[in-house]
């Protein structure tokens, strides 16, 4: 009894471990708990908080509860706010006089793999004292972190004039202002890696001109007002690779034991990642192709094939996909990836590929 015991204990760490893993945040100290010194004075982001820095001359604030200066929490200088968790979080303006910004960047734990997919988001709220709020925070990535001399908004046009190679601002999606001052808003956006990202930078990267501004009536007409805008729990996690119509991908880990069609632990977190992506994107279907090595006669690698095409199938399924949206058929060995006579070639032959196209409803 208590080996059973021991057994499922055993089991169940290894799932947790292993589901920690899949869904692990990127950004270090995204919910700015860690920090190097309890907050004292402004434009402190660069000296007390673990990990994140201002890419300009932008002076970025660090908030803390042990802090009993004006940088502590919930009381501070722009007003009053709770941690959406924890102890600390981070303060910027995202709309200021003259283009002025302020921009927090943080070093992820890992480069993004090239084609994948990955969710980040944040929670955001405006201060108390800010005259306006805007609907316009965006995220930009880059090889390296940034440092850049100047104050002002970081356009494209001044991204793309620096040495270190960057991505485009992408915008959170909005419904509206980020006007509560009151509550935690919480907004996301989508990406796909071109594969050279490993770090995160986060503002308004455009000018008052172009940004959303709603004044509430503080300021002079003249006056451009100030939107100040706490930030935290910020993550980054990984969603799976991005699988475009009409071509045709080799399964990762998909690589079958000589004479075997079962699945690897491996090879079904893959199908995972196939099974969540034709999950949101309904209109696609999906054509599994099985194939073996030249070993064994020809009737009998299109029986495995098919049986290794067969495997996958019935796993999407048990995910919860339906059947009309698969079809599968095995090749044998006449599809080859690799024709040379080698131990590394033949598995690398044992192998399932697919190819997802537009599905129509009949």
């Amino acid at each position: 009894m208590r080996l059973r015991f021991i057994h499922i204990l055993s089991l169940s760490l290894f799932t947790l471990i292993f589901s920690s893993a899949v869904s692990q945040n990127l950004v270090h100290n995204g919910g700015f708990e860690d920090f190097i010194e309890c907050p004292i004075k402004m434009s402190n982001l660069n000296k007390d908080a673990e990990y994140w820095s201002a890419p300009t001359l932008g002076t970025t604030d660090y908030f803390n509860e042990c802090s009993k200066t004006k940088l502590g929490i919930p009381l501070n200088f722009k007003g009053k706010q709770e941690a959406f968790e924890g102890n600390g979080y981070a303060g910027l303006y995202l709309f200021a006089p003259k283009d002025y910004r302020e921009y927090i960047q943080v070093q992820l734990s890992e480069t993004l793999k090239k084609g994948h997919r990955y969710r980040l988001s944040l929670s955001l709220s405006l201060s108390e004292k800010s005259d306006g709020a805007v609907m316009d925070i965006g995220a930009v990535f880059s090889e390296k972190p940034l440092s850049i001399h100047t104050k002002r908004q970081l356009s494209n046009a001044t991204l793309a004039s620096e040495i270190t190679k960057t991505t485009h601002a992408k915008q959170f999606s909005s419904n509206g202002f980020y006007d509560d001052k009151k509550n935690w808003m919480q907004v996301e956006l989508d990406i796909v890696a071109k594969g050279f990202e490993s770090t995160l930078i986060l503002g308004n990267f455009k000018s008052n001109g172009g940004t959303n501004y709603l004044d509430f009536g503080k300021n002079t007409v003249n006056d451009e007002g100030y939107s100040y805008y706490y930030l935290d729990d910020i993550t980054l996690t990984y969603l799976g690779p991005e699988y475009k119509p009409n071509q045709s991908y080799v399964l990762n880990h998909v690589n079958f034991d000589f004479d075997r069609f079962e699945l690897e632990p491996k090879a079904k977190q893959s199908l995972k990642d196939v099974y969540e992506y034709l999950k949101k994107n309904p209109s696609l279907k999906v054509s599994i192709s099985g194939h073996t090595d030249d070993l064994g006669s020809e009737e009998y690698n299109e029986v495995l094939s098919n049986e290794r095409a067969n495997t996958v199938a019935r796993h999407l399924i048990r995910l919860g996909l339906e059947k009309t949206r698969i079809t599968y058929a095995g090749y044998g060995n006449k599809i080859p990836l690799d024709s040379t006579l080698t131990d590394k070639a033949r598995r690398k032959n044992r192998r399932v590929e697919f190819v997802m196209t537009e599905f129509v409803d009949e």
